[in-house]
């Protein structure tokens, strides 16, 4: 199975320079611009269904991918938990006002005043696209999302960065990014036991938020949506 993940097209804020977060600004015109050549160089690639982020920018890029690709636009999947990260106080900030890699480090996994800690991002995302690939697992997925969502893609389908391989991500609008359900990491597969082993390790207290459907779920899941 093959899953396809975009950057929404730029935004105002974008082309500031500025941390947008939750903050929801529409595409600029070189936003809308870029929505469509993505869709066109999406054209070959047998989309059947799209997962976009709840944010406007990438709602509007998920319509133009959507209406280009013949796609019923109405059944684009609202991925809430694809949100871009909540960044609190930074929001709305230039990024050369904020510390970006400590913001953005999983090994310090530093707070975020009013906002998301990037633990907290990496387990609601990873823990979605887990599941999300078995449910659909015979469907050729894109997913349309902002930039720290698309990092924690790299990071479900890569493995998880050492304290050498972090940065800050910073991904192109107008690239197409491809990925193989057949190399996610083990550790992915069952990423709710490493975040308790993270917790255990850090505070003594491992916790149990989330976790991923059972395979009878998924299958009940999908009978259902088949008719089966």
């Amino acid at each position: 199975m093959k899953v396809y993940a975009v950057l929404h097209g730029q935004t105002d804020l974008d082309i500031e320079k500025r941390i947008q977060g939750i903050l929801d600004d529409p595409l600029c015109e070189a936003g809308r611009a870029q929505a469509i050549e993505l869709a066109n160089a999406l054209s070959e690639k047998g989309i059947d269904m799209i997962i976009s982020s709840p944010q406007i920018r990438a709602m509007e890029t998920a319509t133009v991918i959507a209406e280009k690709l013949g796609l019923d636009k109405s059944k684009i999947v609202n991925g809430v938990k694809l949100a871009e990260r909540c960044f609190g106080e930074y929001e709305g900030k230039l990024f050369y006002e904020v510390d970006l890699l400590a913001v953005y480090s999983w090994s310090r996994n530093e707070p975020v005043v009013d906002g998301e800690a990037i633990r907290e991002l990496a387990e609601r995302v990873i823990l979605y696209i887990n599941n999300m690939v078995r449910l659909f697992r015979t469907k050729t997925m894109l997913l349309v999302v902002p930039n720290n969502v698309l990092e924690t893609l790299f990071w479900f389908f890569n493995g998880l960065p050492d304290v050498n391989q972090e940065k800050v991500p910073e991904y192109d609008h107008g690239i197409i990014y491809e990925f193989e359900t057949e190399n996610i990491p083990e550790q992915m597969k069952d990423f709710q036991a490493v975040l308790d082993k993270i917790k255990a390790e850090e505070t003594g207290d491992a916790g149990n938020s989330s976790r991923l459907l059972s395979q009878s779920e998924i299958d009940a899941l999908i009978a259902e949506i088949s008719g089966g």
